[in-house]
């Protein structure tokens, strides 16, 4: 049950700030979009050359800048979604309100919510590392086909959910406590069963979401509005209040109400 309780306090976090949510995101989505518009104007590139069918650059159109154009977009993308990130959780554990027209930005803790997902891939990826070799030693075995594949699916949710009871990691990074991978795993001991039921409710959410957008989208405006709105605001901030309601729970012990 803890699980599905984690879920559903996320849930309602979200929708029950709707307010706030809308001052966080369409602040720092508004500028990165205008960021988006300038480079396109400044860099002077077509929208032809992001064809991926097309088999040459546009005349006129670089590769210098076509690489300076998508590495700043990926830059971009990444701070706004950390600085949202960081202002949510901020919002929720500090009950720091937005004040102005955008939230406010703190580098210190994007950089620090950056430095800490890093960290997490990075031992995601060594975890990995044994595993990967086992497996390409059952593939190379006739008939380990399908021994391969049940061996990388239960260890590939081993280590999402290990993932999980790490990531309180980050939330801790965005209102300064830093919190130890010791720490995490210490606090979360037992309740690997709970993740997994948090994890299947939240993916099984999502897929349903998608389902509705998909029988919205023959209505002409409000299908697509639905859609941009519950797409990009409302399931990215219920995914970053799970890491939020999981570090108030398991470090700050917070009761779920």
């Amino acid at each position: 049950m803890l699980g599905w309780k984690i879920f559903a306090h996320s849930v309602r976090m979200v929708f029950g700030n709707l307010k706030q949510v809308l001052h966080i995101t369409v602040g720092p989505a508004a500028i990165a979009t205008a960021v988006i518009v300038v480079l396109f104007v400044v860099l002077d590139i077509p929208l032809e050359a992001l064809d991926d069918s097309a088999d040459q650059l546009p005349f006129g159109t670089s590769v210098g800048s076509i690489f300076a154009f998508v590495l700043t977009l990926i830059v971009v993308m990444l701070i706004t979604m950390f600085w949202i990130a960081v202002s949510w959780h901020r919002f929720i554990l500090l009950e720091e309100y937005p004040s102005g027209i955008v939230p406010t930005f703190r580098f210190d803790r994007i950089l620090a919510y950056l430095g800490r997902l890093l960290l997490l891939g990075l031992l995601f990826a060594i975890a990995w590392l044994p595993m990967g070799l086992l497996i390409s030693a059952l593939v190379s075995v006739g008939g380990g086909e399908v021994v391969s594949v049940v061996v990388t699916v239960v260890y590939s949710m081993f280590l999402i959910v290990c993932f999980y009871r790490l990531s309180i990691i980050l939330p801790a990074a965005a209102i300064g406590h830093p919190v130890t991978i010791g720490e995490a795993w210490a606090s979360t001991v037992g309740v690997s069963g709970a993740v997994f039921v948090l994890l299947v409710v939240a993916f099984l959410f999502q897929i349903a979401i998608q389902l509705i957008f998909t029988a919205l989208a023959f209505i002409p405006v409000l299908g697509v509005l639905l859609t941009v709105f519950f797409g990009t605001l409302i399931l990215p901030l219920i995914n970053v209040s799970i890491l939020t309601t999981m570090y108030g729970i398991f470090i700050e012990k917070r009761e779920l109400t």
